[in-house]
């Protein structure tokens, strides 16, 4: 019995101290088909400004509304980004389009302890595509098979169907929903939302 006892506390350990070897900083780059996502760098704000932030059609479901001037994607680049990459718990990569090797928006990811919200845009030329899709499906698969993540997260206006669609592909559930979530900065309207979770099962 003491030996049984031993050997359990043993195999305890090893998956308590597996969880220590994993990764905090998720991956620098992503690669798929066709798209690279990379942590995001300085030279990628004038082509992430023009293609996503500073577009206000890319901005209707988005509560920050679209970035005034390629100074304030600079800015967000500069905290969450490459540069910033093992100081921050908040990562934003650049998508980019392999075929053009042109940036056409961005994905975010911002942990805390074991949990972490996600969020994610393109340029309206490069919608309906599935592109994010196959952006969300590298960072779920890092997560789910890498990470040292138990839940992931995020908050999605009710109307807006595409986005909804994309959560639920890349695996997570739409869970709760959320009267007025989402604060509109630029009208101060307030849309009703889904909250959507994948939760780790094994």
């Amino acid at each position: 019995m003491a030996l049984r006892r031993i050997k359990l506390s043993c195999q305890s350990f090893q998956r308590f101290g597996a969880l220590f070897e994993m990764p905090k900083s998720p991956p620098i780059e992503f690669s798929t088909d066709r798209l690279l996502l990379r942590a995001a760098r300085a030279e990628h704000a004038a082509g992430v400004f023009m293609e996503y932030t500073g577009n206000s059609k890319a901005s209707r479901f988005l509560t920050r509304g679209p970035h005034p001037a390629q100074s304030r994607t600079e800015a967000v680049i500069n905290a969450w980004g490459e540069s910033n990459w093992t100081n921050s718990d908040r990562f934003v990569w650049s998508i980019i389009d392999r075929s053009s090797h042109r940036p056409i928006g961005l994905f975010l990811m911002f942990m805390e302890g074991d949990s972490a919200e996600i969020h994610y845009g393109l340029g309206p030329a490069f919608w309906g595509k599935g592109l994010a899709t196959e952006a969300g499906l590298a960072v779920m698969r890092w997560v789910s098979e890498q990470s040292h993540l138990s839940s992931v997260h995020t908050t999605c206006a009710v109307a807006h169907d595409a986005s909804r669609r994309v959560l639920e592909k890349i695996g997570l559930l739409r869970d709760q929903f959320v009267p007025e979530a989402l604060l509109m900065k630029a009208t101060d309207a307030k849309l009703d939302g889904w909250s959507y979770v994948w939760r780790r099962t094994d």
